[in-house]
C-alpha cells in the first residue's frame, strides 16, 4: 500500500517525503478506544501487512509536533470519533491538520463513528458541542474553536462507518 508521492502533488517541503513511512495513521482518543477497538483495528491492519501508526505514548508525549510529523508521512488516516474525542486538544489539532491536508493535498481520511452518532460531530451537537464549549471555551480563542468545529465537520463528512462494536 505504500507509494511514493509525486513531487508536483506536494508543494510545501514540510509535507513532502521521498516515501510514505506509514500506510495508515490512526487518530483516536486513547481513553475511549485505545485498548479495545483501536488496538484490535491496528492488529487486523498489521495482520494484512498494512503499516499502521498508533501512538501508544500519547499522554506521555511532551509535544504534538512529532505526532503531526508522522501524520504527514502517512498515506491514509482513520479517525475514530468516540464520545470523549473532542475533550482532547490533541485530537482536535490532529483533525484540524487532517482537514487542512485533505483540502490542500487530497489526503484520504476514513472516519469511524464509535458509539457516537455521526450527527453529533456533523452538527456540532451532543457530546461534541458540550466538550468544545465546556472543555475548551474558556481557554481557547474563538478562532481555534471555529477551526476545530470546521475541521470536525470536514472530516466527519467523508464517507465513513458507524461502529457499535463492544470490545
Amino acid at each position: 500500500m505504500a507509494a511514493s508521492p509525486s513531487p508536483s502533488h506536494y508543494h510545501d517541503s514540510s509535507s513532502y517525503s521521498a516515501e510514505w513511512e506509514y500506510d495508515v495513521f490512526l487518530c483516536f482518543r486513547g481513553a475511549d478506544t485505545g485498548h479495545g477497538f483501536t488496538s484490535h483495528l491496528r492488529a487486523a491492519l498489521s495482520d494484512n501487512q498494512i503499516k499502521t501508526f498508533m501512538n501508544d505514548e500519547l499522554e506521555k508525549t511532551k509535544s504534538i509536533d512529532g505526532l503531526i510529523s508522522v501524520l504527514q508521512r502517512s498515506t491514509l488516516s482513520i479517525v475514530i470519533f468516540s464520545a470523549n474525542f473532542a475533550d482532547s486538544t490533541w485530537c482536535l489539532e490532529e483533525v484540524a491538520t487532517l482537514a487542512r491536508r485533505m483540502q490542500k493535498f487530497g489526503h484520504k481520511v476514513l472516519p469511524v463513528f464509535y458509539k457516537v452518532d455521526p450527527s453529533d460531530v456533523l452538527e456540532d451537537s451532543g457530546s461534541y458541542a458540550a466538550a468544545i464549549e465546556q472543555k475548551h471555551g474558556g481557554s481557547k480563542s474563538p478562532k481555534d474553536m471555529k477551526r476545530w468545529k470546521d475541521a470536525l465537520k470536514a472530516v466527519a463528512n467523508c464517507v465513513g462507518h458507524t461502529s457499535q462494536v463492544i470490545m
